[in-house]
């Protein structure tokens, strides 16, 4: 006995499982997708680095930020960032690392808040913390911090800093695939071009990440104030 449907040939079954199959994929991918939150491509081949800006109330009741010349024996990068180590959030490192370096306790550190991040070119993310120091009393610890200094908030809301553009040049590898790229060993590679940025103050010379911080920090204090705009 003969069914009353007609039946579905092969080539209409086949359009209909590859039409499921595109329906199964588009709403997993939407969930995946959904899921997902988005970062920057080798952000784990990327040095995590650190660092709080300590800001101290000075006679006048406004704000002056605390910096530290670190010891010229330290072996990476005398005289600038903090490092985070396995384990610890960017923010607990920079609060660790300010605590032992300026022999603080934990109740003379107010947290203000968290600031931009830097990227720098050479495979380093730079994050930074806002805080307020109470009670302080120029103590240091003289194996990591060779001297510190303090620098009037208002300096840096009222000074735009000297920035001056450095170019690294692109060096492949000896054992780089050049036959596997257009142009070969002639290829033009771009070299990478960053800002290096100077405040001076008092024969202190504020440079570099540092330099950048402090300029992304009074922006954002300045925009809450006068709708200044950022620097991008």
């Amino acid at each position: 006995m003969m069914n009353d449907k007609n039946p579905k040939t092969e080539n209409e079954m086949r359009d209909n499982h590859a039409e499921m199959n595109k329906r199964v994929q588009y709403t997993w991918l939407k969930e995946t997708l959904a899921q997902h939150e988005p970062t920057f491509i080798d952000m784990d081949q990327c040095h995590q680095a650190a660092v709080c800006i300590p800001l101290l109330k000075n006679q006048d009741s406004s704000y002056d930020v605390l910096f530290e010349v670190r010891s010229s024996t330290i072996a990476h990068q005398p005289g600038d960032v903090w490092m985070v180590e396995k384990g610890e959030t960017p923010r607990e490192a920079a609060l660790r690392e300010l605590k032992e370096e300026l022999l603080l306790k934990e109740d003379q550190i107010s947290y203000l808040g968290d600031m931009d991040k830097l990227y720098s070119g050479g495979s380093l993310v730079m994050h930074s913390f806002a805080t307020e120091v109470k009670g302080y009393q120029n103590t240091f610890n003289p194996a990591e911090v060779a001297e510190v200094f303090t620098v009037p908030l208002e300096f840096f809301l009222h000074t735009d800093p000297e920035c001056y553009v450095i170019r690294a040049k692109v060096e492949p590898g000896e054992d780089f695939p050049y036959e596997l790229i257009c142009g070969g060993r002639e290829y033009r590679w771009r070299s990478r071009k960053e800002e290096v940025c100077f405040y001076q103050y008092e024969g202190h010379v504020i440079w570099g990440l540092t330099a950048k911080l402090m300029r992304a920090f009074a922006d954002v204090v300045r925009d809450r104030e006068t709708g200044y705009e950022k620097h991008v």
